[in-house]
């Protein structure tokens, strides 16, 4: 169940994601507790949630351990140190608590670079679901999620990647890409998959939708959650001067609105997050070049591209995609095969972003969608 832990909505949302899986210990709860006491800022965070991560490593704790970790070093720039230091500890952390032989690890190449893949695969399974994130997702978000709701589905093979802009790929140097289907056809090339069901999470929905509109070897398509336009989840909170983007063609209205954004960054860590982490991903240096980025990220004009069946999940309470998103979308996939979608409530549960504080519900949902 989903739990406030600090005002902060993007703050509070983050613990939620990543300390799911610890709501039943009490120990667990207490100390998150105890240490968002001390969070004011974004100094405060990496500061005590780094100091939990240093506890729970030395005592070889090393799934809590990782979790702490990811979120100490989720909001720190990219040029700062400590995110290095935090990131190496979170990953080897996360690796040492994984379960013996459960998944083999590849590199796939593209582009002069390489895509991290990882897979749990069954002797008996036929089908494959490949899954993948959004924004800021890391590979290892991926395993954990498919480890705690996946294994049990044993008629098909989960294969998890990251691709351009997400973790490893884009600590090297590759920026993220609207053009989903070029990494994802990269990787059923290398793995020689047809039919296959792709799974995106977040702003994977629309990569997902993306690359089913692109390349039809895939056959059932999932937005984990509904992700029309990635300028939805930049305009849904945004300041009132912020909601109507001006045309950026002119340099005096770029630095205008760089200007606007770069001072608004300042009271909000919502915006200073999603500005920051737009940076990295894409490779850009001004909020206005992020905001013509955004623009290629949308469905808008290839609906009708999309032939495979389609489930779309969402949350009415979802910080990043308006709720009116989900039928939008719906009434605009004509061609598909099948369309079934579900958007969580207060009642029901999951009526956040990607269905946090209660992620079985979601994939309860996927399961029944595959089966």
């Amino acid at each position: 169940m989903y739990k406030h832990y600090l005002d902060n909505e993007q703050m509070n949302f983050q613990i939620n994601r990543f300390l799911e899986p610890f709501y039943s210990d009490k120990t667990i709860q207490d100390d998150i507790r105890i240490i968002c006491k001390s969070i004011t800022d974004l100094e405060s965070w990496y500061t005590g949630w780094n100091k939990l991560a240093n506890v729970q490593h030395e005592i070889k704790n090393f799934e809590l351990a990782s979790a702490y970790y990811q979120l100490a070093e989720f909001f720190l720039e990219e040029s700062d140190p400590r995110k290095i230091k935090a990131y190496k500890l979170f990953r080897e952390s996360f690796y040492k608590s994984l379960p013996n032989n459960l998944i083999k690890f590849y590199e796939v190449p593209y582009k002069g670079f390489s895509l991290p893949v990882a897979t749990i695969t069954h002797d008996k399974a036929d089908k494959w679901l490949i899954f993948h994130g959004g924004f800021d997702s890391y590979l290892e978000e991926l395993i954990r999620l498919s480890i705690i709701y996946l294994t049990d589905l044993d008629t098909y093979n989960i294969l998890m990647f990251e691709g351009p802009g997400q973790g490893l790929p884009n600590k090297n140097g590759l920026p993220m890409t609207s053009e989903w289907e070029k990494p994802v056809s990269t990787i059923l090339d290398f793995f020689g998959l047809n039919n296959v069901s792709l799974m995106g999470m977040s702003l994977g929905g629309y990569l997902a939708l993306r690359a089913a509109a692109k390349d039809k070897r895939i056959k059932n398509v999932i937005a984990f959650d509904t992700f029309y336009s990635m300028e939805d989840a930049f305009l849904i909170n945004a300041p009132k001067d912020l909601t109507n983007i001006p045309d950026l063609s002119d340099l005096k209205v770029r630095e205008s609105v760089d200007n606007l954004i770069e001072e608004y960054t300042k009271k909000s860590i919502d915006l200073k997050f999603k500005i920051n982490k737009a940076k990295e991903i894409f490779g850009k240096n001004s909020p206005s070049e992020i905001l013509i980025e955004m623009k290629e990220y949308s469905l808008r004009g290839i609906e009708s591209e999309i032939e495979q069946d389609v489930l779309l999940l969402a949350g009415d309470n979802d910080m990043y995609v308006p709720t009116k998103r989900t039928s939008f979308l719906r009434n605009r996939l004509i061609n598909a095969s099948k369309v079934e979608s579900f958007i969580f409530n207060e009642e029901s549960g999951g009526q956040y972003h990607c269905q946090v504080g209660n992620k079985s519900l979601a994939f309860e949902k996927v399961i029944s969608f595959l089966n």
